[in-house]
């Protein structure tokens, strides 16, 4: 935030009412009061406050209920609950209401200068992440492929469908027609766009890169070691399994998992995946619980 936040004093005692008027203005923030509730919500109504700080016990409307309405007309707004009559049960009734955090009388400007400086960083916070999720929405749009043909156009209108479902998707193309960007793409542009997108063909990299995008070919492994690539195992399965170690159907949890030129893998091994997308749930080589870690496989 460029500029220090609109606060808004609600109190029933006029004295500290323009204390914190005096103290805050001081510090140079531009400051409006209320003598209860109903009146807090009528200047809420006609200006946007972005901070404020509110009594809990006022005659008429008290703190919570005001917290709530406040919270209806001004919902951005981060609430400090002032109160002499501090609780366990009032400080979590009051933050599960909305409130920001709480503030015991009496208390000195520091405090309260404290407790802004800390809603304004959050503030910040919560803004930067808005904008680093539109920023990586703007990324996963179809910018990496090519083609302004009507058949291109119905497969980004395609893409588009699929990726608002949650259904195992097939891709099929020669090599080269660049199925894994529209894999990506149908990735990116559904709700799991924030979660991992796991690319299995099978021992194209170590353990030491794994890294959110993990790119594996499903036919240059023998089938026990595809399997365990795929399902992890747990610590004793077999020789040199010296700890449990998560597969890539778990590491994918939530997120997309891309299974590469699915069909060299054995009979064995798709029987297996088959299980999976039926059951949806699968279990560690060496284990004898199942998980339902469950992600979105997309298959060639």
């Amino acid at each position: 935030m460029t500029k220090k936040p609109r606060i808004l004093v609600v109190d029933d005692e006029a004295a500290m009412r323009e204390s914190l008027k005096d103290w805050l203005k001081e510090d140079g923030y531009e400051v409006g009061l209320a003598a209860g509730g109903k009146e807090a919500i009528a200047m809420a109504e006609e200006k946007n406050w972005e901070v404020v700080l509110l009594d809990l016990k006022m005659p008429g409307m008290d703190g919570l209920e005001a917290l709530k309405r406040l919270k209806e007309v001004i919902p951005e707004a981060e609430v400090l609950m002032m109160t002499a009559y501090a609780t366990v049960d009032t400080a979590v009734q009051a933050m599960k209401e909305g409130a920001f955090d709480y503030l015991v009388k009496p208390f000195d400007p520091e405090e309260i200068e404290l407790q802004i400086k800390k809603i304004v960083a959050h503030k910040e916070l919560v803004l930067e992440n808005i904008l680093l999720r539109k920023k990586l929405e703007e990324r996963y749009q179809f910018d990496e492929i090519i083609g302004k043909s009507d058949a291109m156009q119905e497969v980004f209108e395609l893409i588009s469908r699929v990726a608002a479902t949650d259904s195992t998707v097939l891709i099929t193309g020669e090599s080269g027609t660049g199925k894994e960007l529209i894999a990506q793409a149908i990735h990116g542009n559904s709700s799991r766009c924030y979660m991992p997108f796991i690319a299995v063909s099978c021992g194209a990299l170590p353990d030491s890169l794994y890294m959110p995008f993990i790119a594996v070919s499903c036919g240059a492994l023998p089938d026990s070691l595809l399997e365990s690539e795929l399902f992890g195992y747990e610590k004793g399965a077999f020789t040199g399994a010296e700890h449990t170690k998560k597969g890539r159907f778990e590491m994918a949890d939530r997120g997309t998992l891309f299974l590469d030129e699915i069909g060299d893998i054995s009979l064995k091994t798709q029987v297996d995946l088959l299980r999976v997308l039926q059951q949806k749930e699968f279990g560690r080589l060496g284990g004898e619980k199942m998980i339902k870690s469950w992600p979105r496989p997309i298959v060639i």
